[in-house]
């Protein structure tokens, strides 16, 4: 199976500036959660679980009155996620092309999935695939609040969680895999590292703070590398063949020129 990223033209030439040769690694940017998943995909997610709450709710005959499905999941005034401060930080991927958008040049990676998975495991990197089936998530994460309901302490004033507590990787699970289903064709995966909020990186992009890291891949998992609308800017192409040869890297075979 192939991976499908894209990125930007400016994203791709600084990913790859410290690359020499196919043995090598480049840089990917991965983006804190919040700030790369759509606000209203989010509280997509956290719907389906309050579903799953309340399925278990009915299931196990609790009351109303003593009801979770209501507790926050979002520190207040905040988009971020009760718990610890720990952010996950994503790299999106598909199972198909992405579609020229005509918009800023950018650059499509080809990757072969099962060299990025081992790498994945290796490094302490999760690669998810997204959920479309909202009834099927749900189903799924019911084993899982058959663990940790009894671990989350909730009341009007106060959320908190036990010791050996593990909502909060849940909660972040949720948001991470949850998607909408008119979003199914799109067949996304989302590599996923975390790190504490005061260990990221930060850069100003649109009005906004934006936290993020970098990984390393293997230059390796690439087997093929797109300029998209590559029609309208036909002097570029040239010049990305020249930078991949610069790199210590075969053009001709990222390319598709061979």
């Amino acid at each position: 199976m192939k991976l499908y990223h894209k990125m930007t033209l400016k994203a791709f030439v600084e990913a790859f500036e410290e690359v020499q040769g196919m043995e090598s690694t480049f840089r990917l940017k991965v983006v804190e959660l919040m700030h790369q998943v759509p606000e209203a995909e989010i509280d997509y997610s956290l719907w389906l679980l309050r579903r799953a709450i309340q399925a278990y709710e009915t299931a196990h005959e609790i009351p109303d009155a003593q009801s979770k499905r209501d507790m926050p999941f979002l520190r207040e005034g905040t988009r971020m996620l009760i718990g610890p401060e720990q952010g996950a930080f994503i790299a999106s991927f598909r199972e198909e092309p992405y579609p020229d958008e005509r918009s800023e040049p950018a650059v499509m990676l080809e990757l072969d999935y099962k060299a990025l998975a081992e790498h994945c495991l290796f490094e302490n990197l999760s690669l998810l695939s997204c959920k479309y089936e909202k009834d099927a998530f749900v189903a799924f994460l019911l084993p899982q609040l058959e663990r940790e309901y009894d671990k989350v302490f909730f009341d009007a004033e106060h959320t908190g969680f036990t010791a050996d507590s593990r909502f909060f990787t849940l909660l972040r699970l949720v948001c991470l895999e949850g998607c909408e289903p008119q979003k199914a064709a799109e067949k996304e995966w989302r590599l996923v590292t975390t790190c504490p909020n005061e260990e990221a990186l930060y850069c100003y992009e649109s009005g906004d703070l934006i936290p993020f890291m970098y990984v390393e891949l293997p230059v390796s998992c690439v087997q093929r590398i797109t300029l998209l609308d590559r029609s309208r800017q036909p002097l570029l192409f040239g010049t990305l063949n020249g930078f991949l040869k610069s790199r210590g890297l075969s053009a001709p075979q990222l390319l598709g020129l061979e």
